[in-house]
């Protein structure tokens, strides 16, 4: 008679051999292995565990493609935020990054760094995942989403197999058949460097999966597979995808996980974005592949910003020698102690850009030209086109930026022209074919009043190119206005889209974003498309969004050339609504990284007495607005500096902790500051502090004054 211990045993072995067949079949991509010689070990399993239901576990290879299909996918807000990558085009734009992070770091250090490197990675025209590890199990994925909030599609990950399920530890012994020879092998070499792999103060792998790991990569559908997929769309008479990347993200929009597993997505990871990764890029990489995720093997270190030119120069010519598509390279800084010190803009790393590949191009006709009008009066040239498919999309329309872009490209309704579309901006006409004309092309004049109000239009300074709508009460700019005011970015009210806003205008209810505040229930249930629910709903994220900080109040506001940085800068300056609304052209000037043409925008603002009345309105219906310089806490009136890298959190967890109990973060250390925060690899700034007696906290001590 066969022993439960023994069918555990069994159990155990099944799934080890199964995993480990997955892994060199999905991941090392292995010669001679296929799906056929796991599915008898497969139905071995299933049947042991239909037997025995309480040996099943969530990491068993039987769970990949299990439970009923979702209702809708639900919510997931991100542990750690997700930014996108700002882009480059050309090799002056990449000189322009580079020199910016170079002045950063010196202001920094006080010195250009001189073991600074890159690496360079393939940029995979895939979907976003974030992959969140407890334990070692795989316990979420999610999509991007706006960078704080996804979708939960864990269900339909968990059908990829090149993510692994459980994430075992190199100190568990028992569960060293998981890991291939190569993998064994990579154990090894770590555990025999003496560059050995880094994971805060913990060398073992044992702290990794006992604790939170967040990983993240890009999920993507191969062009044969692709191919396979349209051929039996079009067999079912279905419309077929445009390219492998919108099919990827119509795969992972699927609620019944099964149709996910037939499609046979991969995942390529990058990224550990949870405070216990390596101390640069490239242990990183080596580090996800050594744990069982799907890599891809041509990323490089460079130097210099000629390593990085031939890289991309080389894949650009073998872009379609993949399975994936690839629309670029990724460039980041490797030391993850440069990372730390050249932050984020509003959006994006500052150590990190994408170089684009030259934008694809295609040729079309223009049928007509209509102007668009924008939150700040500029009138746009917007051109419809005949359809031209364009990186896999198919398009129809194409911006002309401006009367004199069509002045000096001479182009006319009904040319051919070349458009080109690069990343996911509009695309764009660059060229007229002018051979092509019959004579029936028409002259694109510029408008002499705004296509919405009526109103006059102008430039609004004689050098500039832009034409404006002179109307400041424009309908088409408030609505513009009022969309940006409830952005993520700045008021960030949910419930209140475009066609709401529209809807609400219409009808009287709002003449500008500050009459929100004044709405309630009974002046929104008679209204088309609200209920009492709805209308509920709508009053208390208006209610919600009344607290703000003056970094998104300033952001909200509008001002020509102000976005989210710029709205940080600002407020972190002036710390108070009162003391930013007297801002003059000589304050303004003494900010590091605001130039005359910023200046002489936000005083122009301040200046106008309906944007003055426009503030008030804002505070007198509710607005309260937090200052940045004026938080209680048990830390406020200290500030600190932190060097190094922490074990148990990132630099800017430990930033938002010591910021949320009132005290202020500081880069340079100064006799005034109160602490200075000492992790691994600590920099200039600890010798700094030891030279000035400035109090140094090693994180032991730090982590009861963040908690306690």
């Amino acid at each position: 008679m066969v022993t439960s211990a023994e069918v555990n045993k069994k159990v155990a072995r099944l799934r080890a051999q199964i995993d480990d067949l997955r892994h060199r079949y999905h991941v090392l991509n292995e010669p001679g292995i296929t799906d056929a010689m796991y599915e008898g070990l497969m139905d071995e399993l299933r049947k042991i565990e239909t037997q025995h239901p309480e040996l099943v576990t969530p990491d068993s290879p039987t769970q990949r493609v299990a439970g009923k299909p979702l209702e809708k996918f639900t919510k997931v807000v991100h542990q750690v935020p997700q930014w996108s990558f700002d882009d480059a085009f050309n090799e002056e734009e990449m000189r322009d990054w580079e020199e910016r992070i170079l002045k950063i770091l010196e202001k920094q250090l006080g010195h250009r760094p001189k073991d600074l490197n890159y690496v360079c990675e393939l940029k995979i025209d895939g979907l976003h995942i974030i992959l969140t590890y407890e334990q070692g199990l795989l316990k979420t994925a999610a999509t991007r989403g706006d960078g704080r909030v996804g979708e939960d599609v864990t269900q339909n990950i968990r059908t990829i197999q090149s993510v692994p399920l459980v994430i075992p530890s190199q100190a568990e012994e028992s569960l060293s058949t998981h890991f291939t020879p190569s993998r064994q092998a990579l154990l090894q070499q770590s555990r025999d460097s003496s560059t050995s792999l880094r994971f805060g103060r913990n060398d073992s792998k044992k702290t990794l999966v006992s604790d939170v790991l967040i990983v993240e990569g890009e999920a993507w559908l191969s062009t044969k597979t692709l191919e396979r997929i349209n051929q039996e769309r079009g067999k079912q008479g279905e419309p077929l995808f445009a390219n492998p990347r919108n099919a990827a993200a119509g795969t992972l929009r699927q609620l019944d996980a099964r149709i996910v597993a037939e499609r046979k997505l991969k995942l390529t990871a990058y990224d550990i974005s949870s405070a216990n990764a390596p101390d640069t890029q490239e242990k990183e990489l080596r580090l996800l592949r050594e744990l069982g995720f799907l890599t891809d093997t041509h990323w490089q270190v460079g130097g210099s910003l000629s390593d990085i030119f031939k890289f991309h120069d080389h894949w650009q010519k073998q872009k379609d020698s993949q399975e994936f598509w690839i629309d670029g390279i990724v460039v980041k800084v490797n030391q993850k102690k440069y990372q730390e010190l050249l932050g984020y803009t509003g959006k994006a790393p500052r150590w990190a850009i994408a170089y684009k590949f030259p934008a694809e191009q295609g040729t079309t006709k223009i049928k007509e030209v209509y102007w668009q009008v924008g939150r700040t009066g500029a009138l746009t040239p917007v051109a419809l086109m005949d359809p031209v498919a364009l990186a896999g999309t198919t398009v129809t329309h194409a911006t002309l930026h401006n009367h004199d872009e069509i002045q000096r490209l001479g182009v006319r309704i009904g040319d051919t022209v070349v458009v080109e579309k690069a990343g996911d901006i509009i695309p764009k006409v660059v060229r007229v074919l002018e051979k092509m004309r019959t004579g029936r092309e028409h002259v694109i004049k510029a408008p002499t009043k705004c296509p919405l109000c009526g109103g006059k239009v102008g430039k609004r300074d004689e050098q500039g190119v832009a034409i404006y709508c002179l109307n400041p009460r424009c309908f088409a700019q408030e609505l513009e206005r009022i969309r940006h005011f409830v952005s993520r970015a700045a008021f960030d009210v949910d419930h209140l889209g475009e066609k709401i806003i529209e809807q609400l205008v219409n009808a009287g209810l709002i003449k500008d974003a500050a009459d929100l505040f004044t709405l309630t229930r009974g002046d929104l249930e008679p209204l088309e498309r609200f209920g009492e629910k709805s209308a509920q709903n709508l009053v208390a994220a208006i209610t919600q969004a009344k607290e703000v900080t003056l970094a998104r109040f300033i952001n909200a506001l509008g001002i020509t050339h102000v976005g989210e940085e710029t709205a940080e800068d600002l407020a972190e300056h002036f710390r108070t609504v009162d003391k930013f609304r007297g801002a003059n052209r000589e304050q303004l000037l003494a900010l590091l990284g605001i130039g005359g043409k910023v200046a002489d925008s936000v005083v122009a603002f301040l200046a106008d007495k309906g944007n003055q009345e426009f503030i008030r309105k804002l505070l007198t219906n509710g607005v309260k607005v937090k200052s940045p310089h004026q938080k209680t806490g048990k830390l406020a009136g200290q500030s600190f500096v932190l060097t190094g890298s922490l074990a148990s959190m990132s630099r800017e967890e430990a930033k938002e902790k010591i910021k949320a109990l009132g005290g202020e973060v500081n880069e340079t250390v100064s006799p005034k500051t109160t602490a200075v925060i000492v992790g691994l690899e600590p920099g200039s700034k600890f010798a700094k502090a030891k030279k000035l007696g400035v109090k140094i906290m090693d994180e032991k001590e730090f982590l009861p004054l963040i908690r306690g």
